[in-house]
């Protein structure tokens, strides 16, 4: 008998119940498993077919024993029920109550109840200035009874959120079924740390003591996996989460075996899922059937694939409904429309899109960019289908100002424009700018095209910092973002690590290379620039960590170190590029390892060649400044023997320096002070051999022997 069959006049007798299970616990004196404690209900009550029946299609417990469950929460809201390790105890308070009520236990399920409503106002009063999500997820967990466990993506989608936030919760909060939450596949995460400091068990001990089985693989039981749609029915019927006429959903359809489909969604009508492999299914179809459908036709695909798999076709076939809102994303643009027709199985000839729904897609697409942070966020979960109900107020204000398409608008049949990556040329303009000839500030553009890693490296000065800025503008426009590395900087620096927030705990904050990807994946025809100031100062292999790799084999999948298991790996797209700078006084070239030679061009700044030996002496004349300053740098570079301490044109490339007094005080504070640091201990006379005035000395000769027509011979390395 189902739900479907069965009349409605003959309901969960949950009063009766409730007062089954005091009775019970008041009779045993001792805490009982709850396994137990139901076993015991269901002898001492008759129970109906309707009650014994599966409370829904994707599980097999009965309706009774969910129903109760539930009530077990408000009766410890009212102080009557304490769960313990042991087990579920009656309180001297559930005792009273037990005597005071009649016999039908009516009066019981209204006082706890409204006990555990009134729970709900004071932990919703207290928790005001947390995340909505926040006040969800502890409702979700307190209904993860003993012998249950849940996902980390169950609890994302239930609360509207993504996992990793759920990660970041489960790390402060003190729930007692906090050990009940595992990956995807089942199995316990790595990193679990009891908010009871005196525990020793094992999350995987205190799972199995409660009664979750755990098979060859270590993954918890299927069956006894509380999945995401029982808790939102049952957190709506509460009052805890506010119970919505529709859904709004996210279907990705921009990277299907290479293919963007978004385009013909829009001109025919539809949104998809490639279920290539997946046999004809219809429209509605129960969980545990689908389930079971999955396990065969995705046979050779892992556990967390075939999971992840069960849960986007699930809720394409079933929870998706006539009238929900559709969204998704290309080429930068958000998209939305309205469902309007049934899921269909269709047997496409490229296998790219046999799962269809009839879409009803608005006229026009928002940049990415314009979007609220709230919605921004959501996009970021990387899956092929995800609930987006918590957005769904600012997507319909979003729809409700576009019209829809129609074929009128734009034919079926019209061609897709797609934009392709390119970067532009280097200009007339951007060399003279920058004082360089245009032909090698090409070859830094061809040189990226080919690779999209580049270093400039050399000297202090030589306005490698200055370049790598100019150009990437000039490449990219406003979508560069500029970092620099330190001894002390990490890979939670520079890609995302835990930070913590005002309201307490901590959240898995992304960092300058993370925001750049996220960005350019929106956008994948759109040049995104990452400058890395110093790169050579800061530990590589600790920064760059797991992707390292992508920076050579950007198209493969890489996990990630803060990765949950629901993750699906990452990739560095295309459309990212990275120019770094080097100082090489700092550190010489020819300590870089191969592995970062394999993986960036490398193009010299130094003082003595081209581009940057014409420089100064090319922006004195533009600026109309006296150019023997240039004859200086030029005697003063002949002297330094190290190359790498070669003095770059940045230095007498400011304003203040052709100021009366600025040259001496440039050359006293700033240029001296480098000569002296390299030349500490080994008996050299900075001063002498360096300072201005014997600079000034050695210039004024050779300029006037240029005039006598001699040389003098082969200029002296010393004054």
């Amino acid at each position: 008998m189902t739900a479907e069959t069965t009349s409605d006049n003959e309901p969960v007798r949950r009063a009766l119940l409730i007062r089954a299970l005091l009775q019970i616990l008041a009779d045993a004196g001792m805490p009982l498993k709850r396994g137990e404690a139901m076993r015991r209900v269901s002898q001492r009550i008759q129970l109906t077919p309707y009650e014994l029946a599966p409370y829904s299609d994707r599980s097999e417990e009965p309706r009774w024993e969910n129903h109760l469950a539930w009530a077990s929460t408000d009766l410890k809201a009212a102080n009557w029920l304490e769960k313990t390790p042991s087990g579920w105890l009656i309180t001297d308070d559930g005792r009273v109550a037990l005597a005071n009520h009649p016999e039908d236990g009516t009066g019981l399920d209204v006082e706890a109840g409204k006990a555990y409503r009134e729970a709900h106002r004071t932990r919703r009063g207290e928790t005001k200035t947390q995340p909505d999500y926040a006040r969800l997820l502890e409702a979700a967990l307190e209904f993860v009874e003993e012998g249950q466990w849940t996902t980390y993506s169950d609890l994302a989608a239930v609360a509207g959120t993504n996992p990793q936030t759920v990660g970041t919760f489960m790390g402060v909060t003190a729930s007692a079924g906090a050990h009940r939450v595992l990956g995807k596949d089942g199995r316990p995460v790595p990193g679990f740390v009891w908010a009871d400091k005196s525990r020793t068990d094992t999350q995987r001990e205190a799972l199995e003591a409660e009664g979750v089985r755990v098979d060859a693989s270590r993954s918890a039981s299927e069956e006894q996996h509380v999945r995401t749609e029982d808790r939102r029915v049952n957190l709506e019927e509460r009052g805890v989460r506010e119970v919505l006429p529709k859904r709004a959903w996210l279907v990705r359809g921009s990277s299907v075996d290479g293919h963007d489909l978004i385009p013909a969604w829009r001109q025919k009508g539809y949104a998809s899922l490639r279920a290539s492999k997946l046999r004809e299914v219809e429209e509605g179809i129960g969980r545990q059937e689908l389930k079971a459908i999955v396990d065969e036709d995705y046979s050779q695909t892992s556990y967390a694939a075939k999971a992840a798999k069960l849960d986007e076709f699930h809720s394409f076939l079933s929870r998706i409904q006539v009238g929900d809102i559709v969204v998704t994303t290309s080429q930068g643009e958000l998209y939305l429309g309205t469902v309007t027709g049934p899921a269909e199985y269709v047997k496409s000839a490229d296998g790219l899109s046999n799962l269809r729904r009839a879409v009803e897609w608005a006229k026009q697409g928002f940049d990415y960019g314009d979007l609220a942070s709230e919605i921004k966020a959501r996009l970021q979960v990387q899956y092929d289908v995800v609930e987006m109900t918590q957005q769904l107020d600012l997507l319909e204000k979003l729809l409700a100002a576009q019209t829809t398409v129609t074929e009128d608008d734009e034919p079926p049949d019209a061609p897709v424009v797609v934009r392709e990556l390119t970067l532009p040329d280097a200009t007339d303009a951007l060399a003279e700018s920058l004082n360089v000839d245009r032909v090698w500030l090409q070859e830094c553009v061809d040189l990226l095209r080919d690779r999209p890693q580049l270093i400039f490296y050399g000297p202090p000065g030589t306005g490698k910092t200055y370049i790598a800025q100019a150009l990437a503008r000039h490449l990219a426009g406003d979508n560069v973002r500029l970092v620099q590395f330190h001894p002390a900087y990490s890979y939670e620096d520079f890609f995302e690590g835990y930070r913590p927030v005002k309201e307490g705990g901590f959240e898995l904050k992304p960092g300058p290379l993370r925001k750049t990807v996220d960005a350019a994946r929106e956008s994948p025809s759109t040049p995104y620039f990452l400058i890395i100031d110093e790169i050579n100062r800061g530990n590589l292999a600790k920064i760059f960590g797991e992707l390292y790799f992508l920076l050579e084999y950007r198209s493969q999948n890489v996990d990630l170190l803060y990765a949950t298991d629901d993750d699906i790996g990452f990739t560095l797209p295309e459309n990212v590029f990275i120019i770094g700078t080097m100082n090489t006084a700092d550190r010489s070239i020819a300590l870089v390892d191969a592995a970062m030679r394999r993986r960036f061009a490398f193009v010299p700044l130094h003082p003595s060649e081209p581009p940057t030996s014409g420089v100064l002496r090319r922006w004195l004349a533009a600026s109309d400044l006296e150019v023997g300053i240039a004859d200086l740098l030029e005697e003063l570079n002949r002297r330094i023997e190290d190359p790498d301490f070669k003095i770059g044109p940045s230095y007498f490339m400011r304003k203040a320096v052709h100021q009366p007094g600025g040259l001496e005080r440039a050359w006293r504070t700033a240029i001296l002070p480098l000569l002296e640091e390299h030349h500490y201990g080994d008996g050299t006379d900075v001063r002498a051999k360096y300072g201005l005035d014997a600079i000034r000395a050695r210039v004024a000769v050779l300029k006037a022997s240029e005039r006598s027509g001699d040389t003098g011979g082969k200029p002296a390395d010393s004054a």
